[in-house]
């Protein structure tokens, strides 16, 4: 697996990943079961503004995940998202895509990531666990923000 920025040739694998979700990995991720709004979604990822970081990981050519973070207006802050194809599931495509974002992040100043995910989103919630980082959580209904210090986080966090 090779882990790298996401860049304008990307833009169809990302729309192609996101439409061959199932609907419940559509809903986990995007909040809804039709969003409507993937172009935009994958344009923001393969052409990022400043302030947004996206990665994509990419086994024989094909992309299996991404991941991003956006910076906030809070200093310091930059809020995250993941999604992994179906059949990449639990082979640490997420954690490794999390990962090389954190050392990203630190690098360029960022100190905390945040996410809001639906708490029966259990597949992130264990993407985050098996990164090794100390979270915190407040849930809100359905939802759950969560938050990982970035500064905690050493190269002796498990891999």
């Amino acid at each position: 697996m090779k882990v790298r920025r996401l860049n304008h040739d990307d833009y169809d694998a990302v729309v192609l990943l996101a439409t061959e979700l199932d609907a419940e990995e559509r809903y986990m991720r995007f909040f809804t079961l039709h969003p409507a709004y993937i172009g935009e979604w994958a344009l923001s990822l393969t052409a990022p503004a400043k302030g947004v970081v996206a990665l994509g990981a990419f086994e024989d050519g094909d992309l299996i995940g991404v991941a991003n973070y956006s910076e906030l207006s809070r200093s310091g802050y930059a809020e995250i998202a993941v999604v992994v194809a179906h059949e990449q599931h639990h082979r640490g495509v997420g954690t490794a895509l999390l990962r090389t974002l954190a050392e990203i992040a630190k690098d360029s100043g960022q100190h905390r990531f945040v996410a809001d995910v639906l708490f029966e989103n259990y597949a992130m919630r264990r993407v985050l666990s098996d990164a090794g980082w100390p979270i915190s959580q407040h849930r809100d209904g359905s939802v759950l923000s969560l938050e990982v210090d970035l500064d905690t986080l050493t190269d002796n966090t498990p891999s």
